[in-house]
């Protein structure tokens, strides 16, 4: 049997993806699998695909960082959807809107700071975000972790929503002012483990799931066909004239 490539030269391999005939100089091994050059390029193009899914453009846009730093402290969240970043902003408006309600509920020093400080904090990222988007880099929406867990979550949305509605209609037409002091902190308690969970209880094996191959296990296949159907690998028997030969070295002891 002749290389698929050059038909003057014997073949001592087959390749792992297709099934072609290769010989030493079409030989490419790849964790010491055997593939010929089309496979290769194959594999190359699917890996460019996958990197291509997760690319964020390289565009910069003329943001002022006094502007987003004004409008937030104007309504927190107004500055990051000044930057582009509507579920940020969502995000933020929602927080200091629930922090300030429970503020007036509870009456607790406790909730009046965090929404004073919250302003501030919306504030500092409209800054930041708005220097980075200057600079050409585009942020990730959700790159922060309260982002995360919101964003395409409307379950979490429901429950926070239909908590902070339960509680003004509670203030509103049952005196049960000490109730919602004490139900409030354990929302809170309960939103923040929900919110940390994936990052206070990690799976053990989770450093595992990526497979490995090695040269004694079943080669990964770039590609499962080609186009040719004059070379599959059902079309060698094990009667084959290069069949008994090593992959690895049986060409050079001819």
């Amino acid at each position: 049997m002749n290389c698929a490539y050059h038909s003057q030269n014997p073949a001592v391999v087959q390749c792992n993806g297709c099934g072609k005939p290769l010989c030493p100089g079409c030989d490419h091994r790849i964790k010491g699998f055997p593939y010929c050059q089309d496979c290769i390029v194959v594999g190359v193009d699917l890996l460019r695909q996958r990197n291509q899914s997760n690319y964020i453009p390289f565009v910069k846009k003329q943001t002022s960082p006094f502007i987003a730093t004004l409008l937030s402290f104007i309504c927190p969240g107004l500055g990051a959807a000044y930057n582009g970043q509507t579920v940020k902003a969502l995000v933020y408006f929602g927080v200091f809107i629930g922090l300030f309600q429970m503020a007036v509920l509870t009456g607790a020093p406790l909730f009046f700071l965090g929404f004073i400080g919250m302003s501030f904090f919306a504030a500092l990222d409209a800054w930041r975000t708005a220097q980075a988007i200057r600079s050409g880099l585009t942020p990730d929406v959700a790159e922060d972790i309260f982002v995360k867990r919101f964003s395409g979550n409307p379950k979490l949305w429901g429950i926070v929503l239909s908590g902070l509605g339960l509680a003004f209609l509670m203030q509103s037409v049952f005196p049960v002012r000490g109730l919602i002091r004490g139900l409030l902190p354990l929302m809170l308690i309960g939103l923040g483990i929900y919110v940390l969970r994936g990052y206070i209880f990690k799976p053990k094996n989770g450093e595992e799931k990526q497979p490995h191959y090695d040269v004694n296990g079943p080669a990964p296949v770039f590609a499962s066909a080609l186009s040719e159907s004059n070379y599959r690998r059902d079309d060698y028997d094990s009667q084959s004239d290069y069949s008994g030969r090593s992959q690895a070295g049986g060409w050079k002891n001819r």
